[in-house]
């Protein structure tokens, strides 16, 4: 029997029932939140394995990318299962990744954005933000496919302190003064509790490798402003050889105030995007297969093809 259910869209609720599911038939795993969303949602982080090498997982920073945060939940699910009957995927022994690897995986960064591209307009949010969410999409009710922000319109892929200065001038350009469907960094850096709960989980932890999982593209970005330490490149290269993505170098907003830039920037560690997918967001549950298993070989293969040179 499979819990995570991945032929459906993948709400805040989905979310919150699969990892309930999750826990109680895989009581090994350490389920917290590290935080909650403007609209009190809690952003739930999963810890798998008991190893010293820590890698950091997390989707769905933009409401539209929510496959991500099924990618990743339904990832954490087939391992989960590998564990308790010891056997391998894709030719890694689960039993032994859980005793030398630590995955902590947040699916889920922004869930109140993630509603609203599902969803659209519900009951359970206040009128006063409706009416707001109204304004910042131009006047339209229809938020459903398109919406990238947080409930209160700011991009949080670009809410970190990194850059975050360019960012803005980059937002002048493009006429983005306000809050709005993407894109709008907000008014500061870590403005927003979203961002602030990573900021915080990410230094306490201190990861050996972080990914922000994003759609789309099928691309790898490893780098922030020549910041990055010598290892990312190489590490970058597997892991665009294990997906069959490019590596590659972003442009314009993209190359600042995201958190793998953040990462890099004030932990000097390896902080990756992995634009997963091809086509145009948010990518059809069709493409969902091919998506997953790309970067199940390379998350698998992480620590025995990538990191052992770290230590």
């Amino acid at each position: 029997m499979t819990i995570v259910n991945k032929k459906a869209p993948f709400t805040y609720g989905m979310l919150k029932k699969s990892l309930t599911e999750l826990l109680q038939n895989y009581p090994f795993l350490d389920l917290f939140s590290l935080g909650q969303s403007h609209l009190k949602r809690e952003l739930y982080c999963v810890r798998f394995g008991k190893g010293k090498t820590k890698i950091f997982l997390n989707g769905a920073h933009h409401g539209c990318e929510w496959i991500t945060a099924l990618m990743l939940t339904y990832f954490l699910e087939e391992i989960s299962k590998g564990y308790v009957l010891k056997s391998k995927i894709d030719d890694i022994d689960i039993f032994t990744l859980y005793k030398n690897v630590s995955f902590y995986i947040c699916p889920m960064v922004n869930p109140d954005g993630v509603n609203l591209a599902i969803l659209g307009l519900t009951d359970d949010i206040p009128k006063k933000i409706q009416e707001k969410l109204i304004l910042y999409n131009n006047n339209s009710r229809d938020f459903i496919g398109s919406w990238q922000a947080n409930i209160k319109g700011v991009d949080l892929n670009h809410n970190y302190e990194a850059g975050f200065s360019l960012g803005k001038e980059m937002e002048k350009k493009l006429s983005i003064f306000r809050p709005s469907p993407t894109r709008f960094s907000g008014k500061c850096p870590e403005s927003e509790p979203e961002v602030l709960a990573l900021v915080k989980f990410t230094r306490k932890i201190c990861p050996d490798i972080a990914i922000a999982y994003h759609t789309q593209g099928e691309e790898i970005y490893y780098d922030f402003c020549g910041k990055e330490p010598k290892i990312s490149k190489e590490i970058g290269e597997k892991m665009a050889n294990l997906t069959g993505y490019k590596l590659s170098k972003p442009e314009g907003m993209a190359s600042y105030s995201g958190y793998k830039d953040w990462v890099i920037s004030a932990l000097v560690l390896p902080a990756f995007t992995v634009e997963a997918g091809l086509g145009k967001n948010p990518l059809p549950l069709c493409d969902f297969d091919d998506l997953y298993y790309k970067n199940r070989k390379m998350l698998l293969r992480l620590f025995t093809d990538c990191l052992q040179n770290i230590h």
